[in-house]
């Protein structure tokens, strides 16, 4: 059903009473009382990620001057503001207002432009995805040495869409790259809910002046003898006026039901306060510069409108000390928070973090899936976030360009919420660069040489277990002994392979079933690069190039 919570065999309150969890974000939620507007921070629809015209640039060659072509660039919307950009405000759904800003440059030869050219017929935007065409276009800048494009292409070839399925080209244009669905606009969403409960409202209207008229006309008969006034036009006005009852118990019903027009602010104060990361000093190990480490950790528990969680942050909490005290990384951590906050925070770490940096984004909350079109879509669930009504909830393709946008070299979300994998739609192997390859100096430099945008979900595309009792959830257990036990240097696919063997069984050993997934995230402009966590206390790689592999660790 689309935007509907999982609904669940089991009950959530069985779950609690006989193995202790609860699934996350899987069950119908009762409805939490409403107050002021969120505030703070910029509007919503100034952090959207837009295809910006910039003008063109005035350039002097001796005493003339010339204004060039105007540039084409993905930014937020403020951002392209601030530039004197245009962009398309409102037809973000339709693949010809993004065309417009990039097809010149396309046509004209720019890779940059062409791989977008082709993005935008993949993806569809309003329109079937156009497969063909955009193995065209991926071509066009493949062949001039684009890894995006390159990637794209590649994925195409393994998955047969557009293109002959053929994984020998696949995976050559993946080697070559290696170097050998929209925030639903918050006041459309609140202008169809008023129009629908003031709807609601006139009939319900109606129908109450309906129904106090037949009640004043059937306590008239009644008082009348039977003689002047027969059994028969009593029994009618009785059963007209039940009807009415009724009517109006019905409209009363779905008023109720109609999600609030307001919202209570969550925490007003944080959120005119940005996000600002410390500045650490680069990570240089083994003779390698791994560049900063910072991390963005969300533990969304205190919901609005929907059910509270009882682990995330604890869970959160715990992972932001690990990767602190025992990583170096520089942290911020978020709670409870609301679509506002969690999408300036992404704007802000834009402005503070190079392209030789290292994030991690973990996140744990309630996620959701909605189904009303061919391609599912994702979902986090910020803490105001409502049943059924997409207005604050956060698109897993929202998140995605905003992790493309983010310069850093490395990306790695970690993600523990019902359907978290959704966020890489696709699953590709061949895209994971360095699973299953004994980690080595030269392993380590090659996987920092290439862009990595990875997502490692708690279940894939399914419900996920919540911890009970204040104990952390299975995955953030699993997760945070796996990072306090490790000594070594830790590559992502290493990590996965651990937590992930460790999830499974414990999820068996309660009776249920949970596996979490590792995916590319292609549409963020993943090029097959790694993620690399060194503790404080690594050990050096040696002359045997200290050879860690996917066995290395213990299971617990």
């Amino acid at each position: 059903m689309k935007g509907s919570f999982f609904k669940a065999t089991i009950t959530t309150a069985a779950l609690t009473t006989i193995f202790g969890v609860t699934l996350v974000g899987c069950n119908t939620p009762p409805t939490k009382p409403t107050g002021s507007a969120t505030a703070g921070y910029k509007p919503l629809a100034e952090l959207q990620i837009v295809d910006c015209a910039l003008p063109g640039q005035v350039n002097r060659l001796g005493n003339m001057t010339y204004v060039s072509e105007r540039r084409a660039t993905r930014t937020t919307a403020s951002d392209c503001n601030l530039r004197g950009g245009e962009y398309v405000a409102y037809d973000r759904a339709d693949y010809r207002s993004a065309l417009n800003v990039w097809l010149k440059n396309a046509e004209q030869g720019n890779p940059e432009a062409q791989t977008y050219v082709g993005e935008i017929f993949e993806k569809g935007l309003g329109q079937e995805a156009d497969y063909a065409t955009a193995a065209l276009w991926y071509s066009k800048a493949a062949e001039q040495g684009y890894q995006r494009a390159q990637i794209n292409l590649g994925f195409l070839y393994e998955k047969g869409l557009g293109v002959a399925k053929d994984v020998a080209k696949a995976l050559s244009y993946y080697r070559l790259s290696a170097g050998g669905e929209t925030l639903v606009l918050e006041s459309d969403a609140k202008q169809a809910v008023a129009e629908a409960r003031s709807e609601l409202e006139n009939k319900m209207q109606q129908s109450q002046q309906e129904s106090t008229y037949l009640q004043t006309q059937l306590q008239e008969l009644q008082k009348k003898t039977a003689a002047t006034n027969p059994n028969n036009q009593l029994a009618v006005l009785q059963n007209l006026y039940d009807k009415s009852q009724l009517e109006v118990q019905t409209l009363t019903q779905k008023i109720a039901s109609l999600p609030k027009s307001t919202y209570r602010s969550i925490d007003s104060t944080k959120l005119l306060q940005p996000v600002t990361l410390k500045m650490a000093a680069p990570l240089e190990f083994n003779d390698v510069e791994f560049g900063r480490y910072f991390a963005l950790i969300i533990g969304n528990q205190d919901y609005l409108y929907i059910p509270d969680l009882q682990s995330p942050r604890k869970d959160a909490l715990r992972i932001q000390q690990v990767l602190e005290q025992r990583y170096g990384f520089s942290t911020v951590a978020l709670f409870d928070a609301g679509e506002k906050e969690i999408l300036n925070a992404f704007n802000d770490l834009y402005n503070q973090i190079g392209p030789k940096d290292n994030l991690v984004v973990f996140y744990a909350g309630h996620g959701n899936l909605s189904q009303g079109s061919a391609r599912k879509r994702g979902y986090w669930l910020p803490a105001n976030a409502e049943q059924d009504v997409l207005t604050n909830w956060i698109n897993n393709n929202v998140i995605s360009d905003h992790l493309d946008r983010i310069k850093a070299r490395s990306i790695l979300v970690i993600a523990d919420s019902c359907f978290a994998g959704n966020l890489a739609s696709e699953n590709s192997a061949f895209l994971l660069g360095g699973v299953n390859v004994n980690l080595s100096k030269q392993s380590i430099t090659q996987g920092i040489s290439r862009r990595s945008r990875i997502v490692i979900s708690s279940g894939g595309e399914r419900p996920v277990l919540d911890g009970a009792n204040g104990e952390h959830s299975i995955f953030a257990n699993a997760l945070i002994n796996l990072l306090e036990k490790n000594e070594g240097v830790l590559r992502e696919d290493m990590l996965f392979a651990q937590v992930a063997v460790n999830v499974r069984q414990q999820a068996k050993a309660n009776k249920l079933e949970q596996t979490p997934e590792m995916r590319p995230i292609r549409a963020a402009g993943h090029e097959g690069g790694d993620f690399y966590f060194i503790p404080r206390n690594a050990k050096a790689l040696g002359s045997r190039d200290d050879i860690y592999s996917t066995n290395h660790l213990a299971v617990k």
